[in-house]
């Protein structure tokens, strides 16, 4: 049942996204950390570094200089999933009008007073139609030992063997343990819990988390806001949750 109500909530969270805007730049070089692409590492050899200038996926979201390997995530992660409130008055964050991967121009975007951006915020999410996505990066892992392990795919639940040597791509992380899981084409939603303690896990950037936000000015402007840049901002808090599944305007 527990299963049932975390996926029943990002479920929830993955309906919003829809679709922004967008405008194609020049793309940085790949690099483990989040940087400027002149402080990236040079790739070892000759071979030069595959980058996508501009990519839209399947729900119409377009991101920019976002490193081959990059994917868009219809939802934000977490039990309790990220989310600020705005502290202050004249609150102002930086976005862009496009999801991008390194400093593009930003649009400078002013916040109202108390409101909280949260995937659980329902009243906040419909009138100012607010969209969260995230774009993560897939590792591998590999398993060391023969092992069986239970699988969720779609509604159903079965036992997937597992050879010492398998190589699974991890997508993204879910909640309480719970992951997205690809082998063979298939993907399969598994707890960690439930593989060996010999695996080895591939380690990746983190996450980057994205709101497309209405600005509080007259024209209704549209912004995407990463969250580690808005918790930078004097104003901007994360928001302290009271229980599952709620989250709400400050009072």
């Amino acid at each position: 049942m527990r299963r049932l109500l975390l996926f029943a909530a990002i479920a929830g969270l993955a309906v919003s996204a829809c679709s922004p805007v967008s405008e194609e730049s020049p793309s940085p070089e790949p690099s483990p950390d989040v940087t400027p692409a002149a402080d990236s590492p040079e790739p070892a050899g000759d071979e030069e570094p595959a980058t996508v200038p501009g990519l839209t996926d399947s729900n119409g979201i377009e991101t920019i200089g976002y490193p081959e390997g990059w994917e868009l995530q219809p939802f934000w992660s977490g039990e309790y999933p990220n989310a600020f409130s705005v502290t202050q008055e004249s609150v102002t964050v930086m976005g862009h009008e496009t999801i991008t991967f390194e400093l593009y121009p930003p649009i400078y975007c002013g916040l109202p007073h108390k409101a909280t951006y949260s995937p659980w915020n329902g009243a906040r999410r419909e009138s100012d139609d607010l969209e969260f996505v995230a774009m993560v990066y897939p590792t591998t892992f590999t398993i060391m030992e023969d092992t069986s392990v239970e699988v969720f795919v779609g509604d159903g639940v079965e036992q997937l063997a597992l050879s010492a040597g398998d190589e699974l791509i991890y997508k993204s992380y879910l909640a309480e343990g719970f992951f997205i899981a690809e082998k063979d084409g298939v993907q399969y939603e598994l707890n960690e819990s439930e593989l060996p303690q010999s695996t080895e896990f591939q380690q990746g950037p983190d996450d980057q988390e994205w709101v497309l936000v209405t600005c509080d000015d007259a024209e209704g402007s549209r912004a995407w806001v990463l969250y580690d840049d808005a918790l930078l901002v004097p104003g901007v808090e994360p928001y302290e949750y009271t229980g599952f599944g709620e989250a709400a305007d400050l009072p």
